[in-house]
This record gives structure tokens, C-alpha cells and sequence, in this order.
């Protein structure tokens, strides 16, 4: 926008008084002056002459002015500079947010104890299908015991959208865009709180462009590549009606934005389609997250610049700045081991099923109640969740059923374990129960539910003895333990 230059020069031929300036410092002459006073006062002493005191008083005063001056010129610099970052970052902050000056000291839902945060990820502008949302997670936060749990539900999944029917997730943002005017956010938070079951306080929106550029913008993130990811149909970056592919070997890696965006987008071949692609995109974001709130970023002018330049691009949001803020300072004290992360999938405490007859997901229970058990309890579920841990429960004594009524109460609890056998142990004459950990400590939460369950702890198995079931841990009660079992019957508790 070119400046607008009206009235900053004087009329033609307009006359300007020239003036001196107010004062004109000469340290020579300053000097002279100060070396015949103290010349006076050493010939005399005694002398008190009021006039090179008077002197003296008069040039520390204008010193003093000038340096007054100087200071309320560099006050008023920093005020200026101030306003001028103010102004930059409340602009920036504008395309953001729809709200950015709502002054709040607490999120909405903190003082409940839970907040929720919709992440979607739309296509950019001007692409094919650019308006369906391929991501839609949930960022859910326990602000009382500083843990978090993201979300993911697969695109393919059979959703009801309000007001519109039956169909796949990433098609509720696009439907909510097709409406006049476009509603595509609110169509689609009112689509995931009633697959989810839990309120949506907050969004982010975000395209491609504006992941890759965030990851440039912090220096790139590192990722542990767990395993090598070949997509052979990976539309190619100039032209996405054509593929290109995408190889990417196991180890520790180091991105740029193109090629994050490539490990979170892929899903054919070895990616794991929408459920490994889920999984990837929320390991990018944790990563992006840990780098943004690091040191290195926070202090670096050019680094924050280019974050808000990309978010100002891509990203919308109904969180003001002084709520981002509180984000902010809530996810500090959220360490990674309370981090989790959940996709929905077909496998076994997956929650979802294929639809015979089409590429939807359909919900195992044949409806979203199971899920959204699990989503309000996720914080106590997901530890063990995300372990997917198979057991073998054993009876080691002579009461009849003692196995089963533990499974009876696994199932009840609602936790995701999977008992792949109930059986009777080789001997009947376990006084002591016994856990048994084939994972080399891998499944602790799993673990320590068992522990706390039987009142005992939990022994690795002995060197080269092998799960000969396939069980990642086997629990074998003892009479110690089913003596309760007979007190409490089948109950959960």
C-alpha cells in the first residue's frame, strides 16, 4: 500500500525561518572554563565566590537536561517499536482468529477440568477436494492432572453429520462449505461431538501449506521412522492428479517441511493407510509443538516472524490470543509420558469394522456408544490403550471359575485389554498369584493395573522363555487372590 505523502512538504516558495539551535555544546571550551575555576579555588581556597559556583550548578544542569532529553527519547523509541510489534502481531493475529482480543484468564472447560480442541486439515486452496478434511483430531486436555490425548477418527468413517445424513468424516467440513454462507468448522465440530460424545470448545483449521511451513519455520523437526514407508501412488507435488511416489528408509530423521508433509500425508503401500497416516500426522504435531515452545524458537525474532507469517497464511482458529496464551502455558507442564495417542482402527479394541459393502468404517458395537465411553474415560484408559497389550489369564487353584470371574471384571472395568485365553494353569497349587511380563517392561500401565489389581509385582520372564501364545503378559491367580474373587463374586470393582 504506497504511503500517503499529503502535507509533508511545504508550499512553494513558502519562507522558513532559520533558527539556531537552542544550545551547542563545546567540550573545549567547557574544559577552559572548568580549568580556571579550579585554578581560582587553588590559588585561594577559601575563596567563595559566588559566581564559578553558580557556573558550575548551571553547566551540571544543562548536562542533566541533555541527558533527560536522550532518556525521553528512548522512551518514547521503545513505545513506538512496541506499538509497531503490537500492531504487527494484532494484524497477523486478525486472519487467525476470529476473536483475537477476548480477554480471558482460563480456557473455556478448564474449570471443569477438560478442554477440546478440534484439529482439522483441509486441502489448500484451488486443489482438487480442497474444502474435505482427510484430518480430523482431537487435541483433549486434563487441566487438573496436566495430561493430554490426542484423537484421531479416520476419514473413511461413517459419521452423522447434523442436518445433512450419513457419511464419511472428512466430508463434514465440506458439506458445512457448501452451505450459504460457508459452515464448514461448525459442521464439522457438530459432527465429531456427536461421534465423541464430549463438547468442542475450541478449533484449528489448518492446510497443507501451512504444516510445511511451520516446519520450516521452526528449522525442521526430527522423527524417529519406525519402520520404512514405501507409497507408490503419492501424487506428485506440482500436479497431485499424477503420482510420484514416496520412499522413506526406517531411522532417525531429520525434516523439512516437504518431506514432513509427505509422512504425514502418505497412506498407500507400507503407510498404513488412514490409521498409520493418523498416528504419523499426530507424531508431526507433538514434534512441530516441541520445537515451537522451545528455546531456540522462542528467542529467535526470525523464527517467530516466520510462524506467524505461515499461521497468518493457513491456520483459523476461535481462540483469542490471551487463550493461546493459556494454552501455551498449560501445555508446558504436560510431560511427554502423559502424552497419548489414539487412532481408531480395525484391530482389536480398535473400535471400528468395514462396511462389507462400501469403503466406510462402521463403528464394532454397531453404534458410537462404546466410543464415546472410551473418549469421556480416556485418561484412564488410554495409557493402556495405546499399549495394546494381548493377556492369558490362569487359574492356579482349585476354585472353580476363578479365571473367568477375573476376565468378568477386566471387561467390566471398560479397559482395553485383550484376553486372548482363559485357562487352567499347569499346576493347582499357587498359593501366591503370579505376573509374568514377556515385554522387557514395555507395557508398564498394563503392568501396573495387574499389580495393583492382584497385590503383587510383576516378574519378567525367565531368559529364553518364550509367549507360547503370543501373550504379552500372563496372569496366573493364586489362592491369595481368588479367595476374593468367591468374597466379591463377579463384580468390577
Amino acid at each position: 500500500m504506497p504511503d500517503d505523502k499529503k502535507g509533508l512538504h511545504p508550499k512553494k516558495h513558502q519562507s522558513i525561518k532559520s533558527e539556531g539551535p537552542d544550545f551547542v555544546y563545546d567540550p573545549e571550551g567547557e574544559k577552559s572554563s572548568e580549568a580556571k575555576d579550579d585554578l581560582a579555588l587553588e590559588l585561594d581556597p577559601m575563596m567563595k565566590d559566588n559566581q564559578i559556583l553558580d557556573n558550575k550548578f548551571e553547566k551540571r544542569a544543562k548536562r542533566r537536561k541533555r541527558i533527560k532529553r536522550f532518556g525521553i527519547f528512548m522512551l518514547i523509541s521503545l513505545f513506538v517499536a512496541a506499538g509497531i510489534g503490537l500492531y504487527y502481531f494484532a494484524s497477523k493475529a486478525g486472519k487467525i482468529s476470529t476473536n483475537p482480543f477476548n480477554f480471558s484468564s482460563k480456557l473455556k472447560g478448564e474449570d471443569e477440568g477438560r478442554v477440546n480442541i478440534l484439529l482439522l486439515g483441509v486441502g489448500d486452496p484451488g486443489h482438487a477436494g480442497e474444502t474435505l478434511a482427510d484430518t480430523n483430531m482431537v487435541l483433549s486436555i486434563d487441566t487438573r492432572n496436566n495430561k493430554a490425548a490426542f484423537v484421531s477418527i479416520p476419514r473413511d468413517t461413517r459419521v452423522y453429520i447434523p442436518g445433512k445424513g450419513y457419511a464419511k468424516m472428512n466430508y463434514a467440513h465440506a458439506a458445512g462449505e457448501a452451505d450459504t454462507p460457508p459452515n464448514g468448522i461448525e459442521v464439522a465440530k457438530q459432527t465429531v461431538e456427536e461421534a465423541l460424545g464430549i463438547p468442542i470448545q475450541y478449533y484449528v483449521r489448518a492446510n497443507f501449506s501451512g504444516l510445511k511451513q511451520a516446519v520450516d519455520a521452526v528449522g525442521g523437526i526430527d522423527i524417529d521412522v519406525k519402520e520404512p514407508l514405501i507409497d507408490p501412488e503419492y501424487p506428485c507435488e506440482t500436479n497431485e492428479n499424477r503420482s510420484c511416489g514416496f520412499r522413506l528408509a526406517a531411522g532417525q530423521t531429520h525434516m523439512d517441511g516437504s518431506l514432513a508433509l509427505k509422512y504425514a500425508r502418505c497412506r498407500k503401500g507400507t503407510c498404513g493407510d488412514d490409521f498409520g497416516r493418523g498416528l504419523r500426522q499426530q507424531e508431526v504435531l507433538n514434534a512441530i509443538k516441541d520445537k515451537a515452545l522451545s528455546l531456540g524458537t522462542l528467542s529467535d525474532p526470525k523464527k517467530l516472524n516466520s510462524l506467524i507469517e505461515a499461521a497468518a497464511n493457513n491456520v483459523k482458529t476461535n481462540m483469542s490470543i490471551s487463550e493461546m496464551q493459556r494454552a501455551y502455558e498449560i501445555s508446558k507442564k504436560i510431560p511427554k509420558s502423559s502424552i497419548y495417542n489414539v487412532v481408531f482402527s480395525l484391530k482389536e479394541n480398535g473400535f471400528l469394522k468395514s462396511d462389507p459393502s462400501s469403503s466406510d468404517l462402521l463403528p464394532s458395537a454397531g453404534n458410537f456408544e462404546e466410543i464415546k465411553k472410551f473418549v469421556k474415560n480416556i485418561f484412564a484408559l488410554a495409557p493402556i490403550w495405546v499399549e495394546d497389550p494381548s493377556v492369558i489369564l490362569e487359574n492356579g487353584t482349585t476354585t472353580i471359575g476363578a479365571a473367568g470371574k477375573l476376565e468378568n471384571k477386566v471387561v467390566n472395568s471398560g479397559l482395553p485389554i485383550n484376553i486372548i485365553a482363559v485357562q487352567n494353569a499347569k499346576t493347582k497349587d499357587y498359593t501366591t498369584s503370579k505376573i509374568i511380563d514377556y515385554t522387557g517392561g514395555k507395557m508398564p500401565n498394563t503392568v501396573k493395573y495387574f499389580e495393583d489389581l492382584l497385590g503383587v509385582k510383576a516378574e519378567p520372564a525367565a531368559e529364553g522363555q518364550k509367549p507360547l501364545q503370543g501373550q504379552d503378559i500372563t496372569v496366573i491367580i493364586g489362592t491369595d487372590y481368588a479367595s476374593k474373587l468367591v468374597e466379591n463374586g463377579t463384580s468390577s470393582e
